[in-house]
């Protein structure tokens, strides 16, 4: 996974304009061949030992360090973090290039994710949608002005020791108090069958469905990215960008706003407002 992963990123239009950074975990002598292999297209490699006796821990770590290193020592504009059993299409680089570009003024623009699993002939390469969503961990952007924020609130700050809390989830009710740009036809190709935290089967609908958005292509054509809205079915939380709903889920950031809400059951009212 982690040979094929590397070749989509190098076969990638405009790489060359990128850093590759590998955080690559030692202990495994299949993946140490594979990284040692792609060493003249990795521009920069961090090793470390396994610091915890459970995935969920080292995946947090590793994905804070090599997020870190990338943004407060590389000075990074803006970072795809993707996992190794993953692909990103050919025009990937490009539609982030383009996305971080069009909307680095937006105070709203939290960044970009590379995934969908909305497809049939309605659904254009061209197309992408604003969506309040997290980020997905499997292949995803975010903007430095999006770390200094998070980095502000102290959501990258919690017990690494904790088995349940992954390190998306700390950071999802901020991303959503914005937009995350997001392709109509996935830029990405989950392929982590029986990973930590994916389903065991690659026949399971989560991947079927990825694989049937996926746009392939061997083109270095130039597309003509554009807006057309459409709605996404990833979960039931990710939902179109309105600013009407802004307060609300800038409300959802402040716990003891959030304990109101629920104390006088308005819950199920806002949900019904922003739906």
């Amino acid at each position: 996974m982690l040979d094929k992963c590397l070749d989509s990123i190098n076969s990638a239009n405009k790489r060359q304009h990128w850093k590759l950074v590998l955080v690559h975990q030692i202990g495994f002598n299949a993946v140490q061949n594979v990284v040692h292999k792609n060493l003249s297209k990795i521009d920069i490699l961090v090793t470390v030992r396994p610091n915890f006796d459970f995935p969920l821990g080292n995946i947090n770590y590793n994905r804070i360090l090599g997020t870190s290193i990338c943004f407060d020592q590389l000075g990074a504009k803006y970072l795809l973090s993707i996992e190794e059993d993953n692909l990103i299409s050919k025009d990937a680089l490009n539609f982030i290039s383009f996305a971080c570009e069009k909307y680095k003024d937006n105070k709203f623009f939290r960044g970009v994710n590379l995934g969908s699993i909305e497809f049939g002939n309605s659904i254009s390469k061209e197309g992408y949608s604003l969506l309040r969503s997290g980020l997905h961990g499997s292949a995803g952007v975010i903007t430095k002005q999006t770390w200094d924020k998070i980095k502000k609130k102290g959501l990258f700050r919690f017990d690494l020791n904790n088995k349940q809390k992954a390190w998306d989830s700390q950071i999802e009710f901020y991303l959503k108090t914005g937009f995350m740009v997001t392709p109509n036809r996935s830029r990405n190709l989950d392929l982590g069958a029986g990973g930590a935290f994916a389903p065991k089967s690659i026949t399971d609908p989560y991947f079927q469905k990825i694989a049937k958005s996926w746009y392939k292509s061997r083109s270095s054509a130039e597309i003509n990215y554009r807006r057309i809205q459409i709605k996404h079915s990833w979960r039931k939380d990710v939902i179109v960008f309105k600013r009407i709903h802004n307060v609300f889920y800038m409300l959802r950031m402040y716990s003891l706003a959030t304990k109101f809400i629920r104390s006088v059951r308005l819950t199920n009212f806002v949900k019904k407002i922003i739906s």
